[in-house]
């Protein structure tokens, strides 16, 4: 499965792109890495009939936090931002989900709500699975449902490590584990100078890592002034991914 951030680094679609256009199941270039992996044909329309396909504009909500849970989406193409507000209305990102990403969660009580909310970052295809449905379908193909364990696993492990990394890192050590993970997603990681265009805002890149748009553009600074990255408007160039590294995993350009 794609990496979580690998979306980042997409430059965001603006007025002018042409429509995306829905893409089906078999034609999918993330099948072979997502829950449907190993359905022959016959099944893959089966699973198909039990789901409804849409796409959905950039900043457009998916579902909101409190809202009655009907199903789980699985990401076909494109970036969904996971967060949560307080009662301020202030956002904070818990994820990004990639395509392969399963969202949302399937309790067996149908009065539960949804944890978070999701909006799409960039124009994306969504496929949404209704809870009696897909559970039918699991009845059928346990396989299926295993690997729906798998992804809800993989997505509670990311929550449970920013969580970790919120109460042990600073602000500074988290934006640099931010940019590592930027990086990791191009697949350009062993060069001396990545560059990432980002197709968030300051306020965003702040929201992923708990603090204010302030102090990210201060800690953007920092990271300048230690000549391991450069920054200006939208992209930001790693020019030292060894010693943001170190920073990221111990708080420090030192060698440990």
């Amino acid at each position: 499965m794609p990496s979580i951030y690998s979306q980042i680094c997409n430059s965001p679609i603006g007025e002018g792109t042409p429509a995306m256009r829905k893409v089906a199941c078999e034609h999918c270039v993330i099948r072979d890495t997502s829950c449907i992996s190993d359905l022959p044909a016959d099944q893959l329309a089966e699973f198909q009939e039990c789901g409804t396909s849409a796409i959905y504009k950039s900043r457009q909500v998916v579902f909101h936090e409190g809202t009655p849970v009907g199903g789980l989406y699985l990401l076909c193409s494109g970036a969904v931002k996971l967060y949560q507000a307080d009662r301020f209305g202030r956002e904070y990102i818990l994820d990004v989900a990639s395509p392969g990403d399963v969202l949302g969660e399937l309790p067996l009580d149908e009065r539960e709500t949804y944890s978070t909310s999701a909006e799409a970052l960039s124009d994306s295809q969504l496929c949404y699975l209704p809870r009696e449905r897909l559970v039918q379908f699991i009845q059928v193909h346990p396989m299926t449902g295993v690997r729906l364990i798998a992804a809800l696993s993989t997505a509670l492990s990311a929550a449970r490590r920013k969580a970790g990394d919120l109460a042990l890192k600073g602000g500074e050590a988290r934006l640099a584990d931010l940019l590592v993970r930027l990086v990791n997603g191009t697949g350009d990681a062993t060069t001396d100078r990545t560059q990432i265009t980002l197709a968030y805002s300051r306020r965003e890149l702040a929201e992923m890592i708990g603090v204010s748009t302030e102090t990210a553009i201060r800690l953007l600074g920092k990271l300048k002034r230690k000549h391991v990255v450069e920054a200006r408007q939208r992209e930001i160039i790693v020019t030292n991914l060894e010693r943001l590294t170190r920073l990221a995993t111990h708080g420090s350009v030192a060698a440990s």
